[in-house]
């Protein structure tokens, strides 16, 4: 531990650029020599850091000189015990939490909404899956948060379960109870851990959803670069001091992290953190007052509606993250995907999602006054055009099929042979795939488990509404891949 951590530091990048200005003949890996081989300009700039571990530059799997010093001074920034750079993206945090906590067999709590990651960090760990439901806002078709009763009984019929994982906050920024989770999964010894990938941003200001970490969570997974200043890919697991002695979650980390990390994305998360410890609140200050501005202009136009305070009502709902905007367009003449679409040609603005009923923009401490006016410059154009008309709405799916028997175990799945069997045959079989209607994008069948012929219904009711499916390798819906 640091004696008096400086977050004034940026220990990787000062390394890489005292190392790229001695000037050596740089013998070594990688191929495009200090980026002095790339032949665009934008390439070269990234590559005269791009180095790889020699000496002075330390190891990502061993570190003790400046990515441990950015190690610790990260930990700190973040309230953890101790804090590990993702280089392969959040995906990797999630995969290394469940290769340490899980057993062969053994059930885990996941969240049926979870990041598709979840799924592939079960395959690799062998752990059973026990799902438990969120809750949904049927108007917007969304997943907001967890239902703590549902995952209360999952724990109460599942005393061999080895932890417990949570999503908070959701892709749209609604954040659950995660105190309330801590304090009931500890009743029953869990530990919980939280895939906070939107939520990197949550220390720097206290107008913010409270971190999972300080809510009692045993750890948390972030995605740095989606909310903060940090290259694509740059991600975060931090762990509560004490929660994982031993080994066992480094080597889990080292399994699968890269052996060739990328030095410029690890000095982007380096120069972030120092930027949100030095100057994050009063940027993040600046952001919120801008989005309290766009949401006040958007809510005044006829047709569209920002459903922030609708959202924080929904029940287990504790906070929303400000900067992610959501736009509810049922007043309108056009869907989500058409406003989406006008965005972009005419006023050049890209929004993060569009569904039919809505379009989710996510803004964050680097967004500039004019990418704010533009948004609500195109949609009060919008809302001019086609307000008040009627147009066929998507009447809203029914009630979630009930879920799935787990019969076999994700990993069993994904090591057994599979076919595809005709769709309406496919009931009682054992699912090889994944599939989800969006939105919700909550899966209704899932590999491993036994498909109900509710399930199959669903689906088909939910393509023929016109909602997309995800994950059917059959885009038809003629058949379904099945285990053999």
């Amino acid at each position: 531990m640091l004696a008096t951590p400086d977050q004034h530091k940026a220990p990787i990048y000062e390394a890489l650029c005292s190392y790229r200005d001695e000037g050596a003949a740089l013998l070594h890996m990688p191929g495009h020599r200090g980026g002095a081989g790339f032949e665009a300009a934008e390439l070269a700039a990234v590559g005269s850091l791009d180095f790889t571990e020699v000496p002075g530059l330390d190891d990502l799997h061993s570190p003790d000189g400046p990515i441990a010093e950015a190690l610790e001074l990260l930990a700190r920034a973040f309230g953890a015990g101790h804090s590990y750079f993702l280089v392969n993206g959040a995906s990797s945090g999630i995969h290394a939490l469940l290769l340490t906590v899980s057993q062969q067999g053994r059930p885990v709590l996941v969240p049926r909404y979870a990041h598709r990651s979840f799924w592939s960090g079960l395959v690799m760990s062998g752990a059973r899956p026990v799902y438990y439901p969120g809750r949904i806002v049927p108007d917007l078709g969304i997943v907001v948060g967890l239902d703590l009763e549902a995952l209360e009984q999952r724990l109460e019929e599942n005393p061999q379960a080895t932890a417990v994982f949570a999503t908070s906050p959701t892709f749209f920024g609604t954040c659950s109870d995660l105190r309330a989770v801590a304090r009931v999964a500890g009743r029953y010894g869990k530990m919980v851990m939280v895939d906070e990938a939107h939520g990197a941003h949550f220390r720097f200001h206290p107008a913010l959803p409270e971190p999972a970490l300080q809510q009692g969570c045993a750890a948390a997974v972030q995605g740095l670069h989606k909310t903060l200043p940090v290259l694509t890919q740059g991600a975060a697991l931090h762990v509560a001091a004490g929660a994982f002695p031993g080994t066992r979650l480094q080597r889990a980390y080292s399994a699968v992290t890269t052996t060739s990390p990328s030095y410029p994305l690890l000095a982007s998360m380096d120069l972030a953190r120092r930027l949100m410890v030095l100057r994050g609140e009063a940027l993040l200050e600046e952001a919120l007052r801008r989005a309290q501005w766009c949401r006040e202009r958007l809510r005044r136009l006829p047709g569209v509606s920002c459903p922030q305070e609708e959202l924080a009502q929904v029940t287990g709902v504790t906070g929303v993250d400000p900067l992610k905007v959501v736009i509810a367009v049922e007043g309108l003449e056009i869907d989500g995907l058409q406003v989406a679409r006008l965005l972009r040609e005419r006023w050049g603005v890209q929004v993060e999602m569009a569904q039919p009923g809505f379009v989710l923009a996510m803004f964050s401490l680097c967004h500039q006054p004019e990418d704010w006016r533009r948004l609500v410059a195109g949609m009060e154009e919008i809302s001019r055009q086609y307000a008040g008309g009627a147009r066929r709405r998507r009447r809203p799916l029914q009630a979630l099929p009930p879920e799935g028997e787990v019969v076999m175990t994700p990993r069993e799945a994904f090591f057994a042979d599979r076919v595809a069997v005709p769709w309406q045959e496919a009931a009682g079989a054992i699912a090889a795939e994944a599939i989800a209607p969006y939105p919700p994008g909550i899966p209704c069948i899932l590999p491993g488990e036994r498909v109900s012929r509710e399930a199959l219904e669903y689906v088909r009711e939910a393509a023929r509404m016109g909602w997309r499916i995800q994950g059917a390798t059959d885009a038809s819906l003629r058949t379904l891949e099945v285990i053999r």
